[in-house]
Parts: structure tokens; sequence; C-alpha cells
């Protein structure tokens, strides 16, 4: 039993609390925009990004295999499903956008804009769905 008590393993305890801050890192990454305190908000993706690829690995992935099999393609089954593929669209996007990135000026990714902002809410969706999953199986 998990420490938000609820039947949740510590594991997906955690991975919640992740996910909540991604979350409000995704929403402070907007204002540094706004801010336009570009290298920060790069940094902060950068570590959004990261926290997002070990939790899928280390917590979601394996958890999401299970529900998959256990479960036919529709119900919980196909918001898992739906949830992974986000997952990985946003992995792959966010990477993609870290290589044009390089770790220098933001000068490259003001190209890259338009994708930022689809990435940007379709990291929100994937997020969202994650705690509507956590609330299915646990609450």
């Amino acid at each position: 039993m998990g420490f938000l008590g609820t039947s949740a393993p510590l594991q997906s305890d955690l991975s919640l609390i992740a996910q909540g801050i991604i979350l409000v890192v995704l929403f402070y990454g907007v204002t540094m925009v706004k801010k336009k305190e570009y290298m920060k908000h790069a940094y902060m993706m950068l570590g959004s990004l990261i926290l997002t690829l070990w939790n899928a690995f280390i917590v979601m992935v394996p958890k999401a295999r299970s529900l998959v099999r256990m479960y036919r393609p529709y119900g919980l089954s196909l918001l898992v499903r739906i949830h992974m593929t986000f997952g990985v669209i946003v992995l792959l996007l966010g990477f993609y956008l870290i290589w044009v990135w390089r770790l220098d000026e933001p000068g490259p990714c003001f190209k890259q804009s338009g994708k930022m902002r689809k990435l940007a809410g379709l990291w929100m969706l994937e997020v969202l769905g994650g705690f509507v999953i956590y609330y299915l199986l646990y609450v």
C-alpha cells in the first residue's frame, strides 16, 4: 500500500507525485517563455523530459504491459494504450527538440515553436491521462 492513502503500490504513488511535478514545471515553463527566459525554460523542459523518461521505464511500462495483457482493448485498457501512445510521442518529440537545441542558445528552437506548442498540449494530456488511470486503478 502506498503512502497517499490508496491501494496503490509505493512506486505508483511516487510516479503520481513525479507527474504532478512535471505538470507544474510544464505550466511554469510557459511562464518562462513569456518572460523571455529561454535558457531557464529549456533546462526545465530537459529536466521534465528526463523525469518523464525515468518514470515511464521504471513504473509505467511494467504496469502498462500487465494492464494491456489483462484487459480487452476497451475501457481501462484502451485508455492505457492511448496514454502509452501519447507518452511515446511526447518522448520522441521532446528528445527531437532537445537535439535541435543541443544545449546552445535557443536560436534554432524558435523555428520549432509550433512543435513545442503541440508537445506542450500533448504532454499535459498525457499527464492528465496518467492521473485518470491512477484514479481508476487505486481510488
